[in-house]
C-alpha cells in the first residue's frame, strides 16, 4: 500500500539510514518518557499512602499520561517511517501540540488531585 503523503510534505534529500536511525532514537526517547511518567504514577499511588484515594487517582492519571505518551510516540514513529520510505517528510504540527497539551493537562490534574 502506498504511503499517504501529507500535503505539506517536502522532499527528503538526506541519508536514508541516518534519517531512520534518528527516527528510532526519537521513538526511544518517547518510550523513555512514557515509561518514566507511568513509573511516576505507580510511585505516587504506592508511596503516598497518607493521601488515600487521592494518591491512587493521581497515580492513575499519571499512568494514563504515560500510556498516552507511549501510544503517541509509536504512532509518530510509524508515520515518520512511512514518510521516510516515500522520500518525503512532513513535520508534526497539530498532533504534537495536541499530545503535549493533553499530557500537560493530565499532569496538572494529577497534581491538583494530589494536593
Amino acid at each position: 500500500m502506498p504511503a499517504k503523503i501529507p500535503p505539506d510534505a517536502t522532499p527528503n534529500t538526506g541519508s536514508r539510514a541516518r534519517d531512520h536511525l534518528a527516527n528510532e532514537r526519537t521513538y526511544l526517547a518517547w518510550l523513555r518518557t512514557g515509561i518514566s511518567m507511568a513509573a511516576l504514577g505507580v510511585a505516587v499511588a504506592k508511596f503516598a499512602p497518607h493521601r488515600g484515594v487521592h494518591a491512587v487517582v493521581s497515580g492513575g492519571i499519571l499512568l494514563l499520561a504515560g500510556l498516552l505518551i507511549t501510544a503517541y510516540g509509536t504512532a509518530r514513529y510509524r508515520s515518520v517511517g512511512r514518510q521516510l520510505d516515500a522520500d518525503v517528510y512532513a513535520p508534526a504540527r497539530f498532533g504534537l501540540i495536541t499530545a503535549a497539551g493533553l499530557i500537560t493537562l493530565l499532569a496538572l490534574i494529577a497534581v491538583l488531585v494530589l494536593l
